[in-house]
């Protein structure tokens, strides 16, 4: 059995590369991950963080303190007032093994609110506290 090759019209050997499903894949993979990324959204209470240049990411916290610009304070989503931020807290304390809070406070909260919170925590024993930025 002898198979023939397809030769141009100079002798040459013709090889044809079709390019259309290489193509096809590139497309559907740059959709793909066009769509993908653009549903991934930060849900949560409406903050604009105030921007600083930081060396890492920090990675989420499980607790996490949020001031808005009006000075609603919300722990975990969750509304409350100064004077129940406390209370709420330590119990959150005693369930958590990670004794780390984020503070995610508005850029146009006030220095003494911001400080007030702190306080609030480093008195309830928090080890640490971490605050919340944008990447400049």
């Amino acid at each position: 059995m002898q198979f023939r090759k397809k030769t141009a019209t100079h002798g040459k050997l013709m090889v044809a590369l079709n390019m259309t499903p290489l193509i096809d894949c590139v497309l559907q993979l740059l959709i793909f991950f066009m769509l993908s990324s653009s549903f991934v959204l930060q849900t949560g209470i409406r903050v604009d963080l105030p921007k600083a240049r930081a060396p890492k990411l920090q990675d989420e916290q499980d607790i996490v303190i949020t001031i808005t610009r009006t000075n609603e304070i919300f722990l975990n989503d969750e509304k409350m007032t100064s004077d129940q931020l406390p209370i709420a807290l330590l119990e959150l304390l005693t369930r958590s093994s990670k004794k780390i809070v984020l503070i995610k406070p508005d850029k146009r909260v006030e220095t003494g609110k911001l400080v007030e919170i702190m306080g609030v925590a480093k008195s309830v024993g928090v080890e640490s506290l971490g605050i919340a930025t944008e990447p400049q």
